[in-house]
């Protein structure tokens, strides 16, 4: 079997491509349908979180008697509690589809010195302590290196100097805020004199952080919208036949080197 001319997992190469010398050149693939499926997931999840709160409040004395009588609604109170985890689960690997494939298009724009890849994209969300920042600086350089103006080979790192939506801190601080409530609440909520153990309860504080889970999940989806249209309006401009490179210089340094 002949192999396929690009392979994913095969180390970046440097050579005279349309971007000039000394660029990556990676295929540019759309985010269409990741985009499409992890606003799916995130605005259902939002929906049933708020769902779930609000059942388990509701039912929560008839939760703690499993009796057969009650065996229909514990049923029902578990299989919302059971798709909000899947659709919540399916939403954060979209995401992560998403946010591979963001970085990755930045090769196939002929941009360089980035201290992301695609991998460490992804990864920085599973390192402790260092998942506070790190993730932020990656949407921001995605975000950055997106930028229609400064796609192309360039003397200078252009996009360096693009603007950020503010759109992108509005949205990691409220993230990294209903982290810490979510633990507050987590931890408030638990009885630690019961006979059995630790229990925790769901109250109505758990609104707060739904609350705060819904917005940042609506701030991203802004986010997620606006960066796909700009990544997209970035490749038409370089595969536009009016397009002219400007000269590249001397050639960069490999964009997935650690920095």
């Amino acid at each position: 079997m002949n192999p396929s001319p690009y392979s994913p997992y095969a180390p970046p190469q440097h050579h005279q491509g349309p971007y000039g010398a000394g660029y990556v050149v990676e295929p540019y693939q759309p985010l269409g349908w990741k985009t499409t499926a992890t606003i799916v997931c995130f605005a259902a999840s939002i929906v049933l979180a708020f769902v779930q709160t609000g059942t388990s409040i509701a039912f929560g004395e008839v939760l703690k008697q499993p009796v057969p009588e009650n065996l229909g609604l514990i049923a029902m109170v578990g299989l919302v509690g059971l798709a909000t985890s899947v659709v919540g689960i399916g939403g954060y690997v979209f995401f992560l589809m998403w946010l591979y494939q963001a970085s990755k298009n930045l090769r196939s724009f002929g941009q360089h010195s980035l201290e992301y890849t695609p991998g460490w994209c992804v990864g920085w969300w599973f390192i402790p302590i260092a998942s506070l920042w790190k993730p932020f600086g990656a949407m921001r350089e995605i975000w950055r290196a997106s930028d229609p103006e400064t796609v192309g080979p360039r003397p200078t790192h252009a996009w360096h100097e693009a603007p950020v939506t503010s759109l992108l801190p509005l949205w990691w601080g409220i993230y990294v805020l209903n982290g810490f409530v979510t633990m507050a609440i987590a931890l408030s909520s638990m009885d630690f004199s019961a006979d059995a153990g630790v229990k925790a309860t769901v109250g109505p504080a758990s609104f707060i952080s739904n609350g705060l889970h819904g917005i940042a999940g609506i701030v991203l989806i802004m986010v997620m919208r606006q960066l796909a249209t700009r990544q997209t309006a970035a490749a038409a401009k370089l595969t536009s036949a009016a397009y002219e490179a400007p000269p590249a210089g001397p050639a960069q340094p490999n964009p997935y080197a650690t920095c």
